[in-house]
């Protein structure tokens, strides 16, 4: 978990503790002071570890907390810990200095994941008005959000950021990711709205606004943000172009689809597969382009399989090209082909269109003998054949 910046009563306080204590525990304390600043952390803690021998609850609260001071220097969170419970256990400074001092625990609780603790401490320092709240709610956001209460997180997300001027991105992070455990997407591409504004390089969350919008079936506000992010140069199309292509997929712009993959396979941004070459097939029929799709399907390695011989037969067939629909499917390359029944209607069909009826009898009569029976006589009777002797 992140370490956060801890709220750390600074050592000029104890110059205020003077006319308190004897001269001989504050020179103590001064000159432990000195050695902190020097980096002489050893021999600070050995002055202030002869104060604490004394049992004397003031002048320890104050030893303990230059022994926090330099535990949390050394990275030492429990000791820290330990030292500020100890503080607050003696109870023998002001009520505004221990709050002081509980405020720096509730964070040292957060670091060390202490979560409950950290939510006890912080909801009962809610109760001192001379505290600064936005420190109190910071830790009560994360607090709550790390036990799952994310109910309670976005509360005092909320409060947070109504009381600050500026916004922060952490808090918006977690206010965001709150939201979307409780499945609430409004609110959280609410939420991620404001964040692009405001951190609007974060290519992260125009991919995440542009995904919730794909959740709740907005495609047309999906493909704008990555069409605006674009413009904005946040994010590169050759990184993201699939998931470009999938958002022109879902709005139906299936000649935007082509060219995108075209553009991105030519400048080398994607390396056209099986994937690729199915989209491309799928996205000229769907913008009836079909004059592009019959020459990828007879210019690409990707198009032997049976589903692309059957296509560009079809294909063939709609532009009255017959003799290519029959060589596409009667090819001598084509022996693995197994003619269904619908392909022998297609067969039969082009071959009436030639004149051939001899091949269309033939052709309607392996029809009829298939699944696609039904049909095979519908044609037989409207072409004034018969089949069924």
């Amino acid at each position: 978990m992140k370490k956060l910046l801890f709220i750390i009563c600074t050592l000029s306080v104890i110059i205020y503790a003077k006319p308190t204590m004897s001269q001989k525990t504050y020179n103590s304390l001064m000159e432990a002071q000195k050695y902190i600043e020097q980096e002489e952390t050893k021999k600070a803690k050995i002055l202030l570890n002869q104060l604490l021998d004394k049992k004397n609850g003031y002048s320890s609260s104050y030893a303990y907390q230059y022994l926090a001071t330099i535990a949390l220097q050394e990275n030492d969170y429990q000791k820290a810990k330990k030292y500020y419970e100890k503080i607050v256990s003696f109870n023998s400074l002001t009520k505004e200095y221990i709050n002081k001092i509980k405020l720096s625990l509730s964070k040292i609780y957060l670091s060390l994941e202490e979560f409950n603790q950290s939510i006890l401490v912080s909801t009962d320092l809610l109760k001192d008005s001379k505290l600064d709240k936005k420190n109190i709610y910071e830790t009560l956001i994360y607090s709550y959000y790390y036990t799952q209460h994310f109910k309670e997180s976005i509360l005092y997300s909320k409060k947070y950021n109504n009381l600050s001027k500026e916004k922060k991105e952490n808090i918006y992070q977690v206010l965001y990711s709150s939201y979307i455990e409780l499945k609430n997407y409004s609110l959280a591409i609410s939420t991620l709205n404001i964040m692009i504004k405001k951190w609007h390089n974060q290519k992260n969350y125009w991919l995440q606004l542009a995904s919730l919008y794909q959740e709740k079936k907005q495609y047309k506000k999906a493909l704008s943000i990555i069409e605006l992010s674009y413009k904005k140069n946040v994010l590169n199309p050759k990184k993201h172009t699939k998931f470009f292509v999938n958002l022109l997929f879902q709005n139906e712009l299936y000649s935007k689809v082509s060219n995108q993959l075209e553009d991105a396979i030519k400048n080398g941004y994607i390396k056209e597969n099986k994937k690729i070459f199915k989209q491309l097939i799928s996205s000229y029929l769907n913008a009836k382009e079909f004059d592009k799709a019959i020459y990828k399907i007879t210019n690409s390695k990707f198009s032997k399989n049976i589903k692309y011989k059957k296509i560009l037969a079809n294909l063939y067939y709609n532009k009255h090209n017959y003799k290519s629909t029959i060589k596409t499917l009667t090819s001598t390359n084509n022996k693995k082909l197994k003619l269904d029944g619908e392909l022998q209607i297609l067969l039969a069909l082009s071959y009436y269109e030639l004149n051939n009826t001899n091949k269309t009898h033939f052709h309607l009569k392996k029809a009829f003998h298939s699944k696609k029976k039904k049909r095979a006589l519908q044609i037989a009777k409207a072409l004034k054949i018969n089949i069924t002797s």
